[in-house]
This record gives C-alpha cells, structure tokens and sequence, in this order.
C-alpha cells in the first residue's frame, strides 16, 4: 500500500474553475458579437427595451462576462500548475519513503470546501499534511508572509495565500475528519515542501518547512514512530478514504 488517490482528475478544482472560465468567455463573446451585428432598432424591438436601453445592455453585458471569464482562466491555469506540483510530489515520495508510509494525494475533505489538501503522508510518525510549492530562487519567512530574498534584503512578497497559513489549514481539516472517524488523538501535523528553492530565515513560519522533498523523506524516516502498528496506520487511511478504496489497492 504505497500511494492512494483521493479526488479523481476530473473533479478537481482546476477542471471545474476551466469550464467556468470558458463558459463565461463563449458567453461575452457571444453578446459582444451579437451587439456588433444586430441592428440596435431591430433588438430594441425584440427585447422590448428603448433604443437606449439596448445600446447600454450590449455595452454592459459582454464586458463583465469576459472579465469573469478571463480571471477564471488565468485561476484554472494556476490550479493546474499546483495540481502538477503535488501529483509529482505525491510521485516521488511513493517511490523514496519505506513500505511503512501511505501517501495520498489530492485528498477531499469532508467540510465541503472546493480546495484539496494536495499531499497526505500516513507512517510511523504520525500524520502529516504536506503543502508542495515550486518555486525558485532563496526564500524567507516573516510571520507567515513569504518574500523572495535580495542582495538587498526582503524582495517581493510571493502571490497568493501564505503557503504556511494553508498547511496549518489543511491539516485541521484532515484532523477534523479524522476525530468525527474516532481518531481524537491521532498526531496531525502540517508542514511545507519548497521544491527548487532555497530557504533563508523560515523561524517564523507556522509549520516546519523543509527545502527538497529529500529533506522531507530524511526526516520521516528518521523521526520516532508514534504508531508503529500497521493494522492502526490502516485504520487511519480507511477513515480518510473508506476501506472500499483501500480494498483496491
């Protein structure tokens, strides 16, 4: 039992975020040509609107719609991008970590949240939840802000949510399913994986942060094993993803 898969492809977020965002595209583009070709009397008349009213419904509609539509792509194709990130992280740690060690990727949460948690590891050692990043260049933490390091000193700050802030997140959902399961104490924790990175000051961050998914294994293999039974470890992953899944594999 090596590495499970949670959340099929065509479900996750990404894909979803896709259709949207082609979906509101194909609609301003639809309106935008529509107003371009239709005599604005013509559609007056037909949409029971006044000449004017008709002019301001083809300026007003197509432009939201493609604002949408375009935010939504360039989202999805982000989403993709850290889906990626996490499907080739979840791909080497099955193939370096010990026999002892389940990894699931993309895990969907019971709390009815559209975000996976990318990256669940079951051992010896507890549970952890692991937040993979790529990124290059040497990188510092302040209080769970990321920032790109200078000759200078703090660069610009890293888009998006605190890569830190979300693995702590992330492993209080995980946590959370796990106790409404009966596991009340079982040892979840969070932590980030920088992959192709280079780690400054990182003191401040909430969850530890490690610079190589080889430094990652290293440390798990070598941590001290809470729970070394196997039928316990089983029983934690079946309470993730139910022993119908686990029966497969």
């Amino acid at each position: 039992m090596k590495e499970l898969g949670s959340v099929p492809p065509s479900r996750r977020r990404w894909r979803r975020t896709l259709r949207t965002g082609l979906f509101w595209t194909a609609l301003g583009l639809g309106a935008a040509s529509l107003s371009y070709a239709c005599d604005p009397t013509v559609a007056a008349r037909s949409l029971g609107f006044d000449r004017p009213q008709t002019m301001l419904f083809f300026v007003l509609v197509p432009i939201p719609a493609l604002a949408l539509g375009v935010r939504s792509l360039a989202l999805a194709l982000r989403l993709r991008a850290a889906s990626d990130v996490a499907d080739r992280a979840a791909e080497y740690l099955a193939e370096h970590l010990s026999e002892s060690f389940v990894v699931v990727s993309h895990y969907g949460p019971r709390d009815g949240g559209e975000d996976d948690v990318p990256l669940v590891i079951i051992g010896p050692p507890g549970v952890l939840v692991v937040q993979p990043r790529e990124c290059e260049g040497e990188l510092a933490c302040y209080q769970d802000n990321w920032y790109r390091t200078r000759a200078y000193g703090v660069g610009r700050r890293l888009r998006g949510a605190s890569v830190s802030k979300l693995a702590r997140w992330n492993a209080g959902r995980v946590r959370h399913d796990l106790a409404k399961s009966g596991f009340v104490r079982a040892s979840v924790e969070g932590c980030v994986v920088f992959m192709g990175a280079r780690l400054a000051d990182v003191a401040s961050s909430c969850v530890p942060v490690y610079e190589s998914l080889d430094a990652l294994v290293t440390q798990l293999e070598s941590r001290p094993q809470l729970q070394s039974s196997p039928a316990r470890m089983r029983a934690l992953a079946d309470a993730l993803l139910g022993s119908a899944r686990l029966a497969l594999v």
